[in-house]
């Protein structure tokens, strides 16, 4: 009997032991840490991480203006001097034409001028080189030297002196008549005369000096 008490009670010891709701109060993690969150000292922070950054964002965002308002200022001025090169050169292709115009203008009237000097001097020299008997009805030539003379004499000697004429004075190259046909002046009481035409062929040089 008195081991069966003991038993009784031993086992009874240990179902109190196992129900016994102070065990499970043991701090079982060992050095555990307590983790709290401190508001007011995270808010300071976060304020002033948020100041920082807007800071920076205003600075760059002026600092963006400003480079555009930089920019926007050289662009005008850009702008301004390629309108002012554009009127410059629009000045002076305006000049350039007037100036090409009075060049081909006095180009024109020196060459009226040369030709003026030229067509002289030629009539000139055929003055000095024609008989007195020998008169020209029509002209034609270029200032290449080569003419053709229609012209009239009293006999057909006049026509041979005035051949002569032409071909003693240095200036000529050929002479030749191709016609001479003798006809009545009904203008002249009937006089006769000969009609010849001369291709004349001459040193243009001369008359260009």
């Amino acid at each position: 009997m008195f081991l069966a008490k003991n038993k009784n009670k031993g086992g009874k010891k240990v179902k109190d032991t196992l129900h016994n709701p102070k065990i499970l109060d043991v701090n079982l993690i060992k050095d555990e840490i307590r983790v709290s969150f401190d508001w007011n000292k995270n808010l300071s922070i976060l304020v002033i991480v948020l100041f920082i950054t807007f800071i920076f964002i205003a600075e760059l965002y002026f600092g963006l203006s400003w480079w555009e308002k930089q920019e926007n200022t050289r662009a005008e001025a850009l702008n301004e001097s390629v309108s002012k090169v554009s009127r410059e050169v629009t000045e002076l292709k305006v000049k350039s034409d007037e100036a090409l115009n009075y060049q081909r203008k006095a180009f024109e009237v020196s060459r009226l001028l040369d030709e003026h000097v030229y067509w002289s001097n030629l009539f000139s020299w055929l003055e000095r080189n024609t008989l007195s008997s020998v008169s020209y009805k029509a002209f034609s030539g270029n200032l290449s030297g080569e003419y053709d003379l229609v012209a009239k004499a009293s006999s057909y000697a006049d026509v041979s002196w005035q051949v002569k004429t032409f071909l003693d004075d240095p200036a000529t190259k050929n002479v030749e008549v191709t016609t001479a046909n003798a006809i009545i002046n009904e203008e002249e009481d009937n006089e006769r005369e000969i009609k010849f035409i001369v291709n004349l062929e001459l040193d243009p040089e001369i008359f260009k000096k």
